[in-house]
């Protein structure tokens, strides 16, 4: 039943229990267009005397090892683009679309969501469950459109938060700035409990240890936050190794199950008919399933270290999210096919995927555990590394505290806003534990069940951001690209986005649904509130504030 808490049941993890089905002022804006070579040093020149004079006047803010770098301090872009946003910039030209591509597919984890998403899907949705994957992977689709003609324009760090300043204004920037730093944050102090939590639940399942989940996740987090400040480029490769091996085990997996199971093939995982109770059963697991491709957005917070963001860009999502809807649906025909079509059989299984593993395999199981283990630190690691860069670029334009605007000598990569988030994370972890003590529910303890609560509400708070996205886009266009306007690209396309998105927010607010989930659509609600209000103060105060919100310009 949708909505219901999570509960124990058998499953090849002992003490496991099932995740909720919802558990994922500067100066005056600018175009820098490209600049004529003969006259580069000079404008560069001209920059360079501003600045300093600039530093002189105002006294350097930057902590020892990290530097708010300026204006004149940026590298062009392979591609020759200059920069436009007022703050300092990301190393250029460090990324290619293998890169983009691999980090975002880590960031949507094909493992980690999967395994403890899609029992629940089959519970709801039943034998058809694949096709309420298909739908999720439609409605990704459309949003993923939707930025990529944001980006093939005005590539930005600041994704959603620089599309949505630059067409609504600073008061609807700084709100999705605020809900970018508030969901995120949420749903990544989730990643963080599972990345030590599926080490403990392996340990645990196949040995007498049970070793607690807390320090592991704390040095495991820290190992993962480490690797991303020492530099994007090598972080996107070690994530690129992780999803190869991830992803190489689980397809085995599925070889392996398809092979023995071949005289029993069917379709009917395809078929509308067996889908339980028709258009109701796929939508109350069609929530879950978008929730397992959140982290799509990856790519467009690396557009300032990619080379030819405008194409590197969009190809690389696109890409990513036809492989992760691939493999999301390859997972299911297979787990479903294991479990020879029946769907009880997957509800008492808190992750199926690791029981078919363990029925199919013997003891070489062992590697689809240890898969799981390499996709929570993957994701770990490209979340990290996008949702930093998009407060990095709050930081660096006045939506978000000046500090997030620094990068660390070096590396160039925005360790304040990774500290932030470690920090952060680890208190939203602090107050569950204190929490759960208060309230006496300590059974439900566990990595999973927290991964599910703050899914669940990082969900919520995520959904208002790309509502505001899909917004923008019309607006976007109209105002600053009105030549290339296409009412099909820039106003269907972004409508029937936003439509649906109208499915998950009715799911996951619905009445009726057991503590502490009934509570988040309050507490969701009351963040917007907070935010819009929090935002009409800053920017009344502050008239400046995000008015160096900026792209790459430039072709």
């Amino acid at each position: 039943m949708i909505g219901s808490a999570p509960r124990r049941t058998e499953s090849p993890g002992a003490g496991t229990a099932r995740p909720h089905p919802y558990s994922p002022a500067c100066g005056p804006h600018r175009i820098v267009g490209i600049v004529p070579a003969a006259n580069r040093g000079q404008a560069r020149g001209d920059e360079r005397q501003s600045g300093t004079a600039d530093r002189r006047r105002r006294g350097s803010t930057a902590a020892p090892g990290i530097r708010s770098r300026r204006r004149g301090d940026n590298e062009q872009p392979a591609d020759g683009c200059a920069v436009s946003q007022s703050g300092g910039h990301l190393r250029a030209g460090q990324l290619g679309t293998a890169d983009v591509t691999a980090s975002t597919v880590a960031n949507i984890g094909p493992g980690i969501d999967f395994y403890f998403a899609f029992g629940v899907i089959a519970v709801t949705a039943g034998v058809a469950a694949p096709l309420t994957i298909v739908a999720a992977g439609v409605a990704v689709v459309l949003l993923a459109f939707t930025v990529a003609e944001f980006t093939k324009v005005e590539p930005s760090a600041g994704s959603f938060i620089t599309f949505v300043e630059t067409a609504l204004g600073a008061r609807a920037g700084m709100t999705t700035a605020l809900l970018v730093i508030v969901g995120y944050t949420i749903a990544i102090a989730g990643v963080f409990a599972m990345s030590g939590g599926m080490v403990a639940l392996t340990l645990a399942h196949y040995t007498s240890w049970h070793p607690p989940w807390g320090p592991l996740s704390f040095l495991l987090t820290g190992g993962a936050i480490w690797l991303t400040i020492r530099g994007v480029k090598l972080s996107t490769t070690s994530v690129g190794a992780a999803v190869i091996v991830q992803v190489a085990i689980m397809v085995v997996v599925c070889a392996v199950v398809l092979v023995d199971q071949r005289a029993h093939l069917s379709g009917i995982p395809f078929s509308w008919s067996h889908l339980s109770g028709g258009l109701v059963g796929l939508s109350a697991g069609f929530p879950l399933a978008l929730y397992m491709f959140i982290g799509w957005e990856n790519g467009l917070a690396l557009a300032e270290e990619c080379r030819n963001p405008r194409k590197t860009v969009p190809k690389a999502l696109y890409i990513s999210v036809a492989i992760a809807g691939g493999l999301f649906v390859l997972f299911a025909y297979s787990t479903i096919t294991g479990f020879q079509y029946d769907v009880s059989s997957i509800g008492r299984s808190s992750v199926p995927f690791l029981t078919v593993a363990d029925q199919y395999l013997g003891r070489a199981a062992a590697l689809a555990w240890i898969a799981g283990i390499v996709s929570v630190l993957a994701t770990l690691v490209a979340a990290a590394n996008s949702q930093s860069r998009m407060l990095f670029d709050g930081g660096r334009n006045g939506l978000l505290p000046a500090k997030f605007g620094q990068l660390r000598s070096g590396s160039d990569t925005p360790a304040n806003a990774l500290l932030v988030m470690f920090l952060v994370g680890f208190g939203i972890i602090g107050v569950w534990w204190v929490s759960h003590l208060i309230s006496g529910s300590t059974a439900s303890m566990d990595p999973v069940g927290l991964y599910a609560e703050c899914s669940t509400m990082g969900t919520i708070v995520i959904l208002f951001v790309y509502f505001l996205t899909t917004l923008s886009l019309p607006v976007f266009i109209w105002r600053r690209h009105r030549g290339s306007f296409s009412i099909f690209r820039h106003l269907v396309i972004p409508v029937l986005g936003s439509l649906t998105l109208v499915v998950p927010f009715i799911e996951l607010c619905k009445p009726g649904q057991p503590a502490p989930y009934g509570l988040f659509p309050f507490v969701a609600l009351a963040i917007l509130l907070a935010t819009i209000v929090i935002a009409c103060v800053v920017v009344h105060r502050r008239p400046g504030t995000g008015s160096g919100e900026g792209a790459f310009s430039g072709g």
